[in-house]
């Protein structure tokens, strides 16, 4: 789960969203309510998908017009599936495994507290498949050899 969470409120525009994505390397966004209590969320696909709905009608595409265009509420998914952090990892993956999306945010007293995604449990298969060394070799030398 990732802790250090980035939300968005209702006042951040497209834009906004679309550089929150790139300055933090993120591809979901969890939205909140003034209260910080969880309201949707929207993903880097959500992005993309304008986008190319733009610029297919239009021909072309304008940040100024589409900031217009979609709200908050309109860019994101209303109403996520979420999880609490006891919740177990197994649970977490079959409900990812039944939903067409990629990432549940994890509340605690109403309040987003991290996100699971897809990426992380790629991440924990992929220390399983690949323990580390329990000793050093000349192909695994160690730090200062």
């Amino acid at each position: 789960m990732t802790r250090d969470i980035i939300v968005a409120g209702f006042h951040n525009k497209f834009s906004e969203v679309l550089k929150f994505f790139s300055i933090h390397g993120i591809r979901h966004l969890p939205v909140v309510n003034e209260n910080e209590e969880l309201v949707g969320i929207v993903s880097l696909k959500d992005l993309i998908r304008i986008v190319y709905t733009e610029t297919q009608h239009n021909g072309s595409f304008s940040l100024e017009e589409v900031n217009l265009k979609y709200p908050m509420g309109d860019l994101m998914s209303k109403n996520p599936l979420t999880v609490s952090p006891d919740t177990k990892l197994t649970i977490a993956l079959k409900m990812l495994q039944e939903v067409p999306f990629q990432a549940l945010p994890v509340i605690q007293d109403n309040k987003v507290v991290g996100i699971i995604t897809t990426l992380d449990f790629v991440e924990i298969f992929s220390k399983d498949l690949n323990p580390p060394h329990p000793f050093f070799t000349i192909e695994n030398p160690g730090f200062g050899i």
